[in-house]
């Protein structure tokens, strides 16, 4: 991996909701493209647990011809957001009848791609688009942000895999322990 930016500069391109909390970046490489997916499971069970609170989590894999796959687990597509906007617009529809159905399921669908298009929630696009430029063929990377602390729990489970930490906007002490659990194989 060449030309990789500084934790400050992706830490500026990440989308922080508003209030109180602030989100976490991590960005971890791995040397296989199925790991990215592996470790995102692992911690998608660890919080359903309580461990670990993720506010979008990315997955890029590079294969071995060079091709660029994303994976985004929050972030809104307007095709998605238009469907849902559509389904919105018919039960108002439905609840008036006539004419105002079909005219209720446009404007749903309408506000819904309008609404993905104006609204990034987490990581940012062209940021989670670079780095897949930036993985060497045959690799993949797991891009989350974290609410809270990282707990034992998950740097335990961590352990169990092989990665690099790319990014990381924890203090300096979170991103060691990140760093070492991440090179320790059982």
């Amino acid at each position: 991996m060449s030309d990789l930016p500084s934790t400050d500069a992706v830490a500026a391109e990440v989308d922080v909701p508003a209030g109180g909390d602030v989100d976490h970046i991590v960005g971890v490489s791995f040397d296989k493209t199925t790991r990215a997916e592996e470790v995102l499971l692992a911690l998608m069970h660890l919080q359903q647990e309580g461990e670990i609170a993720l506010s979008d989590a990315v997955v890029v894999i590079k294969d071995a011809e060079g091709r660029v796959r994303i994976h985004q687990t929050i972030d809104p597509t307007p095709g998605r957001s238009a469907l849902t906007g559509s389904i919105w617009g018919m039960l108002v529809g439905m609840l008036f009848g006539g004419p105002v159905f079909l005219a209720a399921a446009a404007v749903g669908a309408g506000g819904g791609a309008l609404m993905a298009k104006l609204i990034d929630l987490g990581l940012d696009d062209n940021w989670v688009k670079d780095v897949g430029r930036w993985l060497d063929p045959g690799t993949s990377a797991l891009l989350i942000l974290v609410a809270a602390d990282v707990r034992p729990a998950v740097l335990r489970e961590l352990g169990r895999y092989e990665g690099e930490v790319l990014y990381c906007t924890f203090p300096g002490a979170v991103r060691d322990e990140l760093e070492r659990a991440l090179a320790e194989k059982d």
